[in-house]
Protein backbone atom coordinates (compact mmCIF):
# COMPACT_ATOMS: atom_id res chain seq x y z
CA UNK A 1 0.00 0.00 0.00
CA UNK A 2 1.13 3.33 -1.10
CA UNK A 3 2.63 5.22 1.75
CA UNK A 4 0.24 8.41 0.87
CA UNK A 5 -2.98 6.18 0.88
CA UNK A 6 -1.76 4.64 4.16
CA UNK A 7 -1.25 8.17 5.87
CA UNK A 8 -5.06 8.73 4.97
CA UNK A 9 -6.48 5.43 6.14
CA UNK A 10 -4.66 5.93 9.56
CA UNK A 11 -7.08 8.95 10.13
CA UNK A 12 -10.26 7.46 9.01
CA UNK A 13 -12.03 6.12 12.39
CA UNK A 14 -13.25 3.07 10.87
CA UNK A 15 -11.31 0.03 10.81
CA UNK A 16 -9.86 -0.93 7.17
CA UNK A 17 -7.91 -4.15 6.54
CA UNK A 18 -6.68 -5.56 3.40
CA UNK A 19 -6.97 -9.09 2.85
CA UNK A 20 -5.95 -11.55 -0.24
CA UNK A 21 -6.00 -15.44 -0.15
CA UNK A 22 -6.84 -15.22 3.54
CA UNK A 23 -4.11 -13.61 4.81
CA UNK A 24 -4.08 -9.73 6.27
CA UNK A 25 -1.84 -7.48 3.95
CA UNK A 26 -2.23 -4.33 5.56
CA UNK A 27 -4.51 -2.97 8.04
CA UNK A 28 -5.24 0.89 9.21
CA UNK A 29 -4.42 2.27 12.80
CA UNK A 30 -8.67 2.04 13.43
CA UNK A 31 -8.35 -1.54 13.11
CA UNK A 32 -5.33 -2.37 14.59
CA UNK A 33 -6.77 -0.58 17.86
CA UNK A 34 -10.04 -2.05 17.84
CA UNK A 35 -9.19 -5.74 16.62
CA UNK A 36 -5.03 -5.99 17.50
CA UNK A 37 -4.78 -9.32 16.03
CA UNK A 38 -4.94 -7.75 11.92
CA UNK A 39 -1.19 -7.99 11.89
CA UNK A 40 0.23 -8.17 7.96
CA UNK A 41 0.70 -11.90 7.42
CA UNK A 42 -1.57 -13.48 9.80
CA UNK A 43 -4.47 -15.26 8.61
CA UNK A 44 -7.99 -13.34 8.57
CA UNK A 45 -9.92 -14.30 11.79
CA UNK A 46 -12.93 -16.81 10.86
CA UNK A 47 -15.73 -14.14 12.01
CA UNK A 48 -14.99 -12.44 9.17
CA UNK A 49 -16.98 -13.75 6.75
CA UNK A 50 -15.78 -12.06 2.60
CA UNK A 51 -18.01 -12.10 -0.49
CA UNK A 52 -17.66 -15.70 -2.13
CA UNK A 53 -18.18 -14.68 -5.45
CA UNK A 54 -20.19 -11.37 -5.31
CA UNK A 55 -18.45 -7.98 -6.06
CA UNK A 56 -19.46 -6.58 -2.68
CA UNK A 57 -20.97 -7.91 0.55
CA UNK A 58 -22.39 -5.84 3.77
CA UNK A 59 -22.92 -7.23 7.29
CA UNK A 60 -21.92 -7.72 10.60
CA UNK A 61 -19.95 -9.66 12.65
CA UNK A 62 -18.76 -10.00 16.79
CA UNK A 63 -15.11 -10.25 17.89
CA UNK A 64 -15.60 -11.22 21.81
CA UNK A 65 -17.68 -9.03 23.09
CA UNK A 66 -18.08 -6.19 20.47
CA UNK A 67 -20.34 -6.13 17.56
CA UNK A 68 -19.84 -4.74 14.18
CA UNK A 69 -21.11 -3.53 11.10
CA UNK A 70 -19.01 -3.93 8.00
CA UNK A 71 -18.85 -3.44 4.38
CA UNK A 72 -16.12 -5.35 1.81
CA UNK A 73 -14.99 -4.90 -1.87
CA UNK A 74 -13.61 -7.43 -4.07
CA UNK A 75 -11.06 -5.69 -6.72
CA UNK A 76 -8.45 -7.68 -8.76
CA UNK A 77 -8.47 -10.70 -5.93
CA UNK A 78 -8.17 -8.32 -2.67
CA UNK A 79 -10.79 -7.57 -0.76
CA UNK A 80 -11.13 -4.40 1.39
CA UNK A 81 -13.01 -4.33 4.54
CA UNK A 82 -14.60 -1.31 6.21
CA UNK A 83 -15.54 -2.37 9.64
CA UNK A 84 -17.01 0.10 12.95
CA UNK A 85 -18.64 -0.97 16.07
CA UNK A 86 -22.47 -0.92 16.45
CA UNK A 87 -24.43 1.54 18.75
CA UNK A 88 -24.78 -0.02 22.10
CA UNK A 89 -28.70 0.37 21.80
CA UNK A 90 -30.03 -2.06 19.37
CA UNK A 91 -33.39 -0.05 18.72
CA UNK A 92 -33.02 3.60 17.11
CA UNK A 93 -35.64 6.46 16.61
CA UNK A 94 -36.27 5.63 13.41
CA UNK A 95 -37.53 1.92 14.06
CA UNK A 96 -39.52 2.89 16.89
CA UNK A 97 -41.44 5.21 14.55
CA UNK A 98 -41.38 2.79 11.89
CA UNK A 99 -42.94 0.08 14.21
CA UNK A 100 -45.13 2.51 15.60
CA UNK A 101 -46.65 3.46 12.24
CA UNK A 102 -47.08 -0.01 10.86
CA UNK A 103 -49.06 -0.66 14.28
CA UNK A 104 -51.05 1.88 13.81
CA UNK A 105 -51.86 0.83 10.39
CA UNK A 106 -52.31 -2.71 11.58
CA UNK A 107 -55.01 -1.62 14.10
CA UNK A 108 -56.85 0.66 11.82
CA UNK A 109 -57.16 -2.50 9.65
CA UNK A 110 -58.38 -4.79 12.13
CA UNK A 111 -61.12 -1.96 13.53
CA UNK A 112 -62.02 -1.77 10.00
CA UNK A 113 -62.50 -5.67 9.91
CA UNK A 114 -63.81 -6.63 12.78
CA UNK A 115 -65.90 -3.49 12.98
CA UNK A 116 -68.28 -4.92 10.02
CA UNK A 117 -67.80 -8.65 10.79
CA UNK A 118 -69.93 -7.86 14.60
CA UNK A 119 -72.14 -5.03 13.76
CA UNK A 120 -73.94 -7.56 10.78
CA UNK A 121 -75.57 -10.99 11.37
CA UNK A 122 -74.74 -12.25 8.10
CA UNK A 123 -71.62 -11.30 5.73
CA UNK A 124 -68.76 -9.72 7.19
CA UNK A 125 -65.33 -9.95 6.75
CA UNK A 126 -64.04 -13.41 5.66
CA UNK A 127 -62.13 -15.87 8.71
CA UNK A 128 -59.10 -15.79 7.16
CA UNK A 129 -58.51 -12.15 6.36
CA UNK A 130 -59.05 -11.15 9.72
CA UNK A 131 -57.07 -14.44 10.51
CA UNK A 132 -53.77 -12.66 8.38
CA UNK A 133 -54.06 -9.23 9.83
CA UNK A 134 -54.50 -10.91 13.25
CA UNK A 135 -50.59 -12.50 12.36
CA UNK A 136 -49.13 -9.77 11.36
CA UNK A 137 -49.57 -7.32 14.16
CA UNK A 138 -48.53 -10.73 16.25
CA UNK A 139 -45.54 -10.97 14.34
CA UNK A 140 -44.52 -6.59 14.69
CA UNK A 141 -45.63 -6.91 18.18
CA UNK A 142 -42.97 -9.73 18.59
CA UNK A 143 -40.57 -7.58 17.13
CA UNK A 144 -40.70 -4.82 18.86
CA UNK A 145 -40.64 -6.78 21.76
CA UNK A 146 -37.32 -8.41 20.98
CA UNK A 147 -35.83 -5.12 19.83
CA UNK A 148 -36.60 -3.70 23.47
CA UNK A 149 -35.68 -6.34 24.95
CA UNK A 150 -32.40 -6.31 23.26
CA UNK A 151 -31.96 -3.25 23.37
CA UNK A 152 -31.98 -3.34 27.46
CA UNK A 153 -29.07 -6.00 27.32
CA UNK A 154 -31.53 -8.72 28.30
CA UNK A 155 -30.34 -11.25 25.30
CA UNK A 156 -27.09 -11.02 25.92
CA UNK A 157 -27.22 -14.01 28.89
CA UNK A 158 -29.06 -16.44 27.23
CA UNK A 159 -27.44 -20.31 27.44
CA UNK A 160 -27.04 -22.31 24.50
CA UNK A 161 -27.48 -25.56 24.24
CA UNK A 162 -26.23 -28.42 21.61
CA UNK A 163 -28.26 -28.19 18.66
CA UNK A 164 -28.74 -29.73 15.69
CA UNK A 165 -27.95 -26.99 12.74
CA UNK A 166 -28.96 -29.37 9.73
CA UNK A 167 -32.10 -30.83 11.32
CA UNK A 168 -33.55 -27.23 12.53
CA UNK A 169 -32.57 -26.25 8.77
CA UNK A 170 -34.57 -29.21 7.59
CA UNK A 171 -37.70 -28.70 9.77
CA UNK A 172 -37.81 -25.20 8.86
CA UNK A 173 -37.61 -26.12 5.37
CA UNK A 174 -40.26 -28.25 5.24
CA UNK A 175 -42.71 -26.64 7.15
CA UNK A 176 -42.54 -23.29 4.65
CA UNK A 177 -42.48 -25.31 1.82
CA UNK A 178 -46.07 -25.79 1.41
CA UNK A 179 -47.44 -22.80 2.24
CA UNK A 180 -44.71 -20.70 0.29
CA UNK A 181 -45.58 -22.92 -3.04
CA UNK A 182 -48.95 -20.97 -2.71
CA UNK A 183 -47.33 -17.24 -3.74
CA UNK A 184 -45.46 -19.10 -6.47
CA UNK A 185 -42.10 -19.94 -4.10
CA UNK A 186 -39.99 -23.10 -4.40
CA UNK A 187 -38.03 -23.39 -1.53
CA UNK A 188 -35.40 -25.85 -1.01
CA UNK A 189 -32.62 -27.38 0.93
CA UNK A 190 -29.27 -28.15 0.33
CA UNK A 191 -26.82 -29.74 3.14
CA UNK A 192 -23.45 -31.10 2.95
CA UNK A 193 -23.81 -32.17 6.44
CA UNK A 194 -25.99 -35.02 7.94
CA UNK A 195 -26.52 -33.90 11.68
CA UNK A 196 -24.51 -30.63 12.01
CA UNK A 197 -23.76 -29.84 15.96
CA UNK A 198 -23.31 -26.25 17.15
CA UNK A 199 -24.29 -24.41 19.96
CA UNK A 200 -27.13 -22.19 20.14
CA UNK A 201 -30.60 -21.33 20.83
CA UNK A 202 -33.16 -23.48 18.49
CA UNK A 203 -36.20 -21.47 19.19
CA UNK A 204 -33.48 -17.73 17.92
CA UNK A 205 -32.18 -19.39 14.81
CA UNK A 206 -35.30 -20.53 13.92
CA UNK A 207 -36.56 -17.07 14.07
CA UNK A 208 -33.54 -15.87 11.96
CA UNK A 209 -33.88 -18.34 9.62
CA UNK A 210 -38.02 -17.43 8.83
CA UNK A 211 -37.03 -13.91 8.64
CA UNK A 212 -33.91 -14.24 6.08
CA UNK A 213 -36.89 -17.02 4.24
CA UNK A 214 -39.76 -13.84 4.15
CA UNK A 215 -37.41 -10.94 3.06
CA UNK A 216 -35.45 -12.95 0.22
CA UNK A 217 -39.85 -14.09 -0.52
CA UNK A 218 -40.66 -10.52 -0.65
CA UNK A 219 -37.77 -9.57 -2.98
CA UNK A 220 -37.89 -12.76 -5.47
CA UNK A 221 -41.93 -12.31 -6.15
CA UNK A 222 -41.87 -15.74 -7.51
CA UNK A 223 -38.96 -18.18 -8.55
CA UNK A 224 -36.73 -20.34 -6.11
CA UNK A 225 -35.30 -19.64 -3.36
CA UNK A 226 -32.59 -21.79 -2.24
CA UNK A 227 -31.18 -22.29 1.68
CA UNK A 228 -27.55 -24.08 1.88
CA UNK A 229 -25.58 -25.53 5.11
CA UNK A 230 -21.89 -26.37 4.68
CA UNK A 231 -19.07 -26.51 7.31
CA UNK A 232 -15.67 -24.26 6.98
CA UNK A 233 -13.38 -25.33 9.59
CA UNK A 234 -15.04 -24.51 13.07
CA UNK A 235 -17.95 -22.49 11.13
CA UNK A 236 -21.30 -23.15 9.56
CA UNK A 237 -22.46 -21.35 7.14
CA UNK A 238 -25.89 -21.05 5.90
CA UNK A 239 -26.70 -19.11 2.88
CA UNK A 240 -29.83 -18.22 1.52
CA UNK A 241 -30.19 -17.59 -2.03
CA UNK A 242 -32.73 -16.12 -4.56
CA UNK A 243 -33.33 -14.21 -7.89
CA UNK A 244 -34.60 -11.26 -7.02
CA UNK A 245 -33.33 -7.65 -7.07
CA UNK A 246 -30.87 -6.08 -5.10
CA UNK A 247 -32.00 -5.00 -1.84
CA UNK A 248 -32.55 -1.29 -1.59
CA UNK A 249 -31.32 1.44 0.64
CA UNK A 250 -33.70 0.93 3.25
CA UNK A 251 -32.57 -3.02 3.79
CA UNK A 252 -29.36 -2.03 3.29
CA UNK A 253 -29.49 0.71 6.00
CA UNK A 254 -30.98 -1.82 8.22
CA UNK A 255 -27.92 -4.21 8.00
CA UNK A 256 -25.63 -0.99 8.52
CA UNK A 257 -27.54 0.37 11.33
CA UNK A 258 -27.40 3.61 9.97
CA UNK A 259 -31.31 5.13 10.50
CA UNK A 260 -31.70 8.53 9.37
CA UNK A 261 -35.15 10.27 9.02
CA UNK A 262 -35.86 9.78 5.63
CA UNK A 263 -35.18 6.29 6.22
CA UNK A 264 -38.70 5.98 8.43
CA UNK A 265 -40.57 3.08 6.52
CA UNK A 266 -43.61 4.34 4.82
CA UNK A 267 -46.95 2.17 5.54
CA UNK A 268 -46.86 -1.02 3.39
CA UNK A 269 -42.94 -1.36 3.90
CA UNK A 270 -42.96 -3.02 7.24
CA UNK A 271 -41.17 -1.65 10.48
CA UNK A 272 -37.66 -2.07 9.11
CA UNK A 273 -36.91 -4.81 12.29
CA UNK A 274 -36.35 -7.99 10.48
CA UNK A 275 -33.03 -7.64 9.34
CA UNK A 276 -31.86 -6.16 12.85
CA UNK A 277 -33.28 -8.62 14.73
CA UNK A 278 -31.56 -11.48 12.20
CA UNK A 279 -27.95 -9.11 12.86
CA UNK A 280 -28.34 -9.01 16.67
CA UNK A 281 -29.42 -12.76 16.35
CA UNK A 282 -26.21 -13.93 14.95
CA UNK A 283 -24.05 -11.98 16.45
CA UNK A 284 -25.59 -13.03 19.83
CA UNK A 285 -24.51 -16.90 18.96
CA UNK A 286 -21.13 -15.02 17.92
CA UNK A 287 -21.44 -15.45 14.31
CA UNK A 288 -21.75 -12.73 11.31
CA UNK A 289 -23.99 -12.31 8.92
CA UNK A 290 -23.39 -10.67 5.34
CA UNK A 291 -25.55 -9.74 2.21
CA UNK A 292 -23.30 -10.21 -0.58
CA UNK A 293 -23.94 -8.02 -3.30
CA UNK A 294 -22.57 -8.22 -7.07
CA UNK A 295 -24.09 -8.16 -10.72
CA UNK A 296 -25.72 -11.31 -10.13
CA UNK A 297 -28.38 -12.30 -7.55
CA UNK A 298 -27.74 -11.26 -4.06
CA UNK A 299 -26.69 -14.13 -1.33
CA UNK A 300 -27.03 -13.96 2.36
CA UNK A 301 -24.23 -15.23 4.32
CA UNK A 302 -24.80 -17.03 8.09
CA UNK A 303 -22.00 -18.22 9.52
CA UNK A 304 -22.14 -19.74 13.43
CA UNK A 305 -19.27 -21.36 15.68
CA UNK A 306 -19.61 -25.03 16.13
CA UNK A 307 -18.30 -24.90 19.29
CA UNK A 308 -17.49 -25.25 21.97
CA UNK A 309 -20.21 -27.77 22.67
CA UNK A 310 -21.16 -28.56 26.54
CA UNK A 311 -21.23 -31.83 27.32
CA UNK A 312 -23.04 -31.63 29.87
CA UNK A 313 -26.04 -30.54 28.05
CA UNK A 314 -28.60 -33.08 25.55
CA UNK A 315 -28.62 -32.88 21.92
CA UNK A 316 -31.68 -30.44 21.75
CA UNK A 317 -33.31 -29.36 18.37
CA UNK A 318 -37.03 -28.87 19.85
CA UNK A 319 -39.67 -28.67 16.87
CA UNK A 320 -41.78 -25.60 16.11
CA UNK A 321 -43.61 -24.56 18.82
CA UNK A 322 -46.62 -22.18 18.69
CA UNK A 323 -46.66 -18.81 20.72
CA UNK A 324 -49.28 -17.35 22.02
CA UNK A 325 -51.75 -19.87 20.42
CA UNK A 326 -50.18 -18.88 16.90
CA UNK A 327 -47.73 -20.90 14.54
CA UNK A 328 -44.50 -19.33 14.25
CA UNK A 329 -43.99 -19.93 10.59
CA UNK A 330 -47.50 -18.09 9.71
CA UNK A 331 -46.68 -15.28 12.08
CA UNK A 332 -42.90 -15.14 10.79
CA UNK A 333 -44.31 -15.23 6.83
CA UNK A 334 -47.68 -13.61 7.00
CA UNK A 335 -46.44 -10.46 5.16
CA UNK A 336 -45.81 -13.06 2.30
CA UNK A 337 -48.32 -15.46 2.45
CA UNK A 338 -51.67 -15.45 1.03
CA UNK A 339 -55.18 -14.75 3.69
CA UNK A 340 -56.52 -18.29 2.21
CA UNK A 341 -53.75 -19.89 4.68
CA UNK A 342 -54.98 -18.33 7.75
CA UNK A 343 -58.30 -19.52 9.60
CA UNK A 344 -59.53 -18.80 12.88
CA UNK A 345 -58.17 -21.81 14.23
CA UNK A 346 -55.39 -20.51 16.28
CA UNK A 347 -56.94 -17.62 17.38
CA UNK A 348 -58.62 -19.25 20.61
Amino acid sequence: MLDSIKTLLDVFPEGVVQVRDGVVLAANAAARRYLPQLEPGEPLPQWFVLPQSGSAGTGSFKAGCVCYTCGCTNFDGEQVVLFRPLGQSALSEWQLEGALRQLRTLLGEILAEVGPATGTEEGGVPADTFGKSFHRLFRLMENLEYMVRAGKGELSDFRPVTMDLDGLCRHVVERAYPLLQEVGITLDYESTENGLLIPGSPELLQRLLLGLIANAVQAVGAGRVVLTLRRLGGRALITLSDNGPLPDERQLSALLHRGEGEDIPLPGQGAGLGLSIARNIAVLHGGALLMELGASTPRVILSLPTGPLDGRTCVHTRTIQTDGGLDPVLVALSDVLPASVYGMEGLD
